[in-house]
This record gives structure tokens, sequence and C-alpha cells, in this order.
């Protein structure tokens, strides 16, 4: 992920613990479709999320997956824990299949992860350039109310795009994912 400070981000993507939301990061990111986007919430402590309404209901990015997690009965075994990828969802069924986020401490994960019950799909982890997550997680931030009760939504002053997010896959062909609908 190469944001447009020049500064990168990388990501290891875990298919043997949720195959179906490996394929679908990659087939969104081989279409260009995370590419000048704008991050959308700084949750400190929490998350870094560039997106919580699929990128505006972007109908290529709207889409749900079924959740790969164990409260769907999916068995992944990635904790979620500090610099853990995974995707948003209604933590009961299905997966945000663009609503990616990078978890920004352990206790962040427990309180995602449901005390390890698991309740969101983790995908992926930060193994390289995690300062700057740091980085983005410390600009200026404003308030945005989105009308959901109990949710906060700090989104940047200046504006921090992604400017691309490509993806190596080292010669392995992966299906197309699944999509079960739109992730409203």
């Amino acid at each position: 992920m190469t944001m447009k400070s020049g500064n990168k981000i990388v990501i290891e993507l875990i298919p043997k613990e949720a195959p179906n939301a490996v394929s679908c990061f990659i087939d969104l990111a081989q279409r260009g479709l995370f590419d000048n986007r704008v991050i959308k919430r700084i949750a400190p402590d929490f998350v870094l999320q560039p997106t919580y309404d699929s990128f505006e209901r972007d109908p290529e990015c709207n889409v749900a997956l079924n959740g790969e997690f164990r409260k769907n009965g999916f068995e992944n075994n990635l904790k979620i824990e500090k610099g853990v990828v995974a995707l948003g969802g209604d933590g009961l069924k299905m997966s945000g299949g663009s609503c990616f986020f990078i978890t920004l401490s352990d206790e962040a994960g427990k309180r995602l992860d449901g005390k390890y019950d698991g309740k969101y799909t983790g995908f992926g982890r930060v193994i390289k350039g995690y300062e700057e997550v740091e980085r983005i997680v410390s600009v200026e931030t404003k308030s945005i109310d989105v009308g959901i009760k109990g949710v906060v939504i700090n989104e940047p002053v200046v504006p921090e795009i992604i400017e691309k997010i490509e993806v190596e896959t080292f010669g392995i062909t992966y299906d197309k994912p699944v999509i079960i609908g739109v992730a409203d």
C-alpha cells in the first residue's frame, strides 16, 4: 500500500485463514478500486480504517462476503491484535469486502475479536511500514457524525490518500471472490 506521501505499508495476506477475504482484497486491488482513496477513519488505539462505508457505497466496492470468523462457524485462527488487517462487518455473519482496517493495539483486538470468540475476519498483517500507520494515526482529525450511536469517526483534516495498493501473488492464481450481496 503506497500512500500519496510515498511511504509504504506492506501487508502479508494469509489465505489459509480467510481465503475468500484474501481473494476479494486481491480482486479489488488488481482492479484499482483502492487507488486514490482517502483514509476515512482514524480511531486512536483502536483502528485505522480506509473506509467504513464501502468508499461511499461505490457499487464496485459495496460487496458483502460470508464472514470468515469463528462466530460465523468458520475456523479462522488469526487472532485480531496490533498490526492485523481485518474486514469490518456486522460481527455476526457478514464482512464488508472493501472495508478493511488495521488494528492499532492488542486491546482493540480483544474488543474486536469478542474476547476471542471471533467476530471479524482477520486476513493479513502489517509486516513492514508500521511507522507509516503510526504517522497517519497521529495526524490532526475532525469528528464526523455518521448517525450511529456510539460510533466515532475521526477523519484526517488534511486528506491522507492511498495512492495505490499493489498485490504480489507470487504466481498463485486466486479464485474470484464469492459475493453474497451488498455491505449496507
